[in-house]
């Protein structure tokens, strides 16, 4: 039982906890806490704070209208500020917690956490093998269409969808897509033969 708790408070303080206080444009990284239960202690104090349940997700947030002109948090002899002028005061101020981790705590693995690649978000233990992946497929892409005499390009990084290969013939003015670089790129395993698919499906619609 004692190794449980143990391994549980080492992992615990891995990952530390970032209060974001977020209205429209607006976001202001606060304070900063190693435990989540330390962080809600804090935020109960503030006036207007409410925790609730949507759907199986806990929401937070904070009615503005309640807080004062001006105000001071104290928690563990640290003074923490808050006036109601931060704030607009017609809607909510939500709460967001950010798990950030903690490198001051020895660690012989990948930290936890996401990564943002592109236009998506993949888990940091799975980052490298993604990247390579992703991009191994795209010289296969490159190296095919080549070989079919057309030209390559890459274009749209950072789209919603994200950056795509585009082709065309050789001397050609128009660019043709062909397929995003996403997870399912990244996810196919016979390149060359989803190519001659995808462009069959293109000269045939």
């Amino acid at each position: 039982m004692l190794k449980s708790w143990l391994v549980f408070q080492i992992l615990e303080g891995l990952m530390m906890y970032l209060l974001e206080l977020y209205q429209n444009n607006y976001s202001k990284d606060l304070v900063l806490f190693e435990t989540l239960e330390e962080g809600r202690e804090f935020v109960a104090q503030i006036p207007g704070y409410t925790l609730e349940n949507e759907d199986g997700f806990e929401v937070e947030y904070v009615n503005p209208k309640h807080l004062p002109d001006y105000m001071e948090i104290v928690f563990n002899g640290n003074i923490v500020p808050l006036s109601r002028l931060s704030f607009n005061p017609e809607e909510n101020v939500e709460i967001v917690w950010k798990e950030i981790s903690n490198l001051s705590v020895k660690n012989d693995k990948v930290i936890e956490g996401t990564t943002k690649i592109d236009a998506y978000v993949v888990n940091n233990d799975e980052v490298r093998a993604y990247v390579e992946t992703r991009e191994s497929n795209f010289r296969k892409a490159k190296a095919f269409l080549e070989s079919k005499g057309y030209e390559v390009d890459r274009s749209f990084f950072g789209s919603e969808d994200g950056e795509a290969i585009l082709y065309r013939k050789k001397g050609s003015k128009d660019w043709h897509f062909l397929c995003h670089l996403d997870p399912m790129f990244v996810e196919i395993e016979d390149v060359e033969g989803y190519l001659q698919e995808a462009m069959e499906e293109f000269l045939y619609s």
